[in-house]
C-alpha cells in the first residue's frame, strides 16, 4: 500500500476514534513512520520515561529521551548514539551499528579521538561558592577561575576528564588546558560512549561484554526478519 493511502487510512481511523473520546482528549496523526525503536526505563533507574526514536520515509529521525538531545554528554557519545539509531532504523543493518561502536571504542583507546569530540558542556547556575556538591563542571570552573578566566552564573564550562587517579570530578580540566594525549579513555568508553550506545543495543538483547569482546552470541539481524 502506498504512503498516501496509508495516511488516508490513518486519518480516517483518528477521526473515528475522536468521535468516541471524552472531553478535550484528541487523537492526532503526527506522521507516517517507516520504523521505530522504543526503550523502557529500567526499574529503579532515573531518566526519561519516554525514550524512543522514529524514522520517517524521508530518512528523518525523531528522537525523545536519548542522550542525543542532552548537553551533559560529549559530542562523540551523542553522535554515535544517533548514528546507531539511524543505521538500525533506516539502513536496517544492526551488525553495522554494532561494528561502529566497536570501532569507536578502539579509536578512543588508541587516543585518536579529537578533544573537541570529548568535551562536555555544562552551565554554572549559581556562584561557585554556593555549590555543596562539587561535580566535574564545578571543579573545572574552579580551575578556570583560578587561572584568571571569567566564570560566573550563566557561564557554560567545557571540560574534559583526564587520566589519573582519584575522583572523576578532580580529573575534570577546562578544555583549553587539555592536550590530545591527556584524556582518560576508560572514562569515555565506560561512562560516555558505551552507555549511550547500549541504550539502543541493549534493547535488542546485547550486552556490554559482547560489544567489547568483539564476539556476538546471536545475530542482531534476527530482530529484523520479515
Amino acid at each position: 500500500m502506498k504512503r498516501e493511502q496509508l495516511i488516508k487510512k490513518a486519518e480516517k481511523f483518528a477521526e473515528e476514534v475522536n468521535k468516541q473520546l471524552p472531553g478535550i482528549i484528541e487523537l492526532e496523526l503526527r506522521d507516517l513512520y517507516e520504523g521505530g525503536i522504543f526503550v523502557a526505563r529500567e526499574k529503579g533507574k532515573a531518566g526519561a520515561k519516554k525514550r524512543y526514536a522514529l524514522v520517517d520515509y524521508r530518512g528523518n529521525l525523531e528522537i525523545r529521551g536519548f542522550e542525543t538531545v542532552r548537553r551533559d554528554w560529549c559530542e562523540l557519545s551523542k553522535r554515535i548514539q544517533r548514528e546507531v539509531l539511524k543505521i538500525i532504523l533506516h539502513d536496517k543493518n544492526p551488525n553495522k551499528a554494532l561494528q561502529l561502536v566497536r570501532d569507536t571504542v578502539k579509536k578512543i583507546k588508541e587516543g585518536k579521538v579529537a578533544i573537541d569530540d570529548l568535551t562536555i558542556f555544562e552551565q554554572i547556575t549559581r556562584p561557585l561558592s554556593a555549590y555543596e556538591a562539587i561535580g566535574p563542571h564545578v571543579r573545572a570552573a574552579q580551575k578556570a577561575k583560578a587561572k584568571g578566566r571569567p566564570v560566573g552564573e550563566g557561564t557554560v564550562i567545557g571540560f574534559v576528564i583526564t587520566k589519573g587517579s582519584g575522583k572523576i570530578s578532580d580529573r575534570a580540566e577546562p578544555v583549553e588546558d587539555v592536550k590530545q594525549n591527556q584524556y582518560d579513555p576508560e572514562y569515555y568508553i565506560g561512562h560516555q560512549v558505551l552507555p549511550a550506545s547500549m541504550r539502543v543495543l541493549k534493547a535488542l538483547g546485547y550486552t556490554e561484554q559482547e560489544v567489547l569482546s568483539g564476539k556476538t552470541q546471536k545475530k542482531l539481524g534476527a530482530w529484523f526478519k520479515k
